[in-house]
Formats: structure tokens, sequence, C-alpha cells
């Protein structure tokens, strides 16, 4: 008697799709500089109550660029720990049952198969959130003409405002 074999986790999770596509690769590069030049003009003119290019071209390549890694980062996190609970299809109302589903069902569905799942990527998207600050805060603004309470200011609008909410699209949007 043959041994039954599953193959668990073979359709690759939808907020990976860019890494390995060239359009969506592109599309993603350009939406992400676009909307992070949107929000550093955005910043630029609520700081210093007119447009300075100067804090833009310092930073925007180094806000895009990291944005980009922290987004790459946090659907790598979503996907590993998948990977490690080795999530998979459940029946069973238990609590186990319901979130190891749920997790299975965000990455390789739809996130909005179950409030775990919605949960467990919201957690990704935090996760990319506090990566994008920390970046930002120490890196991408630290050699500005901002000061500490600007560039806190500057850096948690980034992170607010560029966080991969397309985390939460589904599969059935791409096909």
């Amino acid at each position: 008697m043959k041994k039954e074999m599953r193959l668990y986790n073979l359709i690759f999770p939808t907020f990976m799709l860019f890494a390995f596509h060239p359009i969506l690769l592109s599309i993603s590069l350009a939406g992400n500089f676009i909307i992070d030049s949107l929000i550093l003009i955005i910043i630029s003119l609520i700081i210093f109550k007119n447009l300075d290019l100067t804090l833009y071209k310092r930073a925007i390549l180094k806000v895009w660029i990291c944005g980009f890694i922290a987004d790459f980062l946090g659907a790598i996190t979503l996907t590993a720990v998948s990977f490690a609970v080795d999530a998979e299809y459940k029946i069973g109302n238990d609590l186990y049952s319901k979130i190891i589903t749920g997790i299975y069902c965000a990455v390789n569905h739809s996130p909005f198969d179950s409030i775990w799942g919605v949960v467990y990527v919201c957690c990704g998207i935090a996760f990319s959130a506090i990566l994008l600050f920390i970046f930002n805060y120490y890196f991408c603004l630290y050699n500005t003409s901002l000061s500490k309470k600007q560039r806190l200011f500057s850096a948690l609008a980034i992170a607010i405002f560029t966080a991969p909410y397309t985390f939460l699209l589904p599969k059935d949007l791409f096909y």
C-alpha cells in the first residue's frame, strides 16, 4: 500500500508574486516609488511649510529601497511562519485547528476566509511597518536636516502610509 503524499503550500502566497513575475515586480517597484515620493513631498510640505526638495533628494532612494526590503521581509516572515507551523486546512472546531486553517488560507488563498487569517496577515503588515519605521528613522532620514522630532514624525508617517496593505489582497484578483 502506497503512502499518501501531500503537497502543502504549493501555491505561492499572493504577497510574494511580485518577486518572481517581471511585470508585477515592475508595477510594484514603480508604485512604491510613486507612493514614497508623494509621502516625502507631503511630509516636506507639512514640516517646512513649502516644497523643499532637499529632503526628497536626500532620502527618496533610501526610503524606496528600504521600503521594498521591509515589505519583502514581512512577506518572507508570513511565509516562513506558515511553513514552520505546518499550516494546512484542518477540520475541527478547536482553537488550534481554526488558527492553523486561518494561517493556511491567509497564505494560500485569501486572508478573509477567517478572522485568524486577517489577524495573521495584519501581524505581517505591522511587522513590515515596524521595520519601515526603524529603517527610516535610523537610516533613511538620519543625515537630513530634520530634527529628532521631525524625523520621528516623518518615519512614523512613512511607516503608516506605506505599510504593505496589499498583503490583504486575495489570490482571486490575480487569476
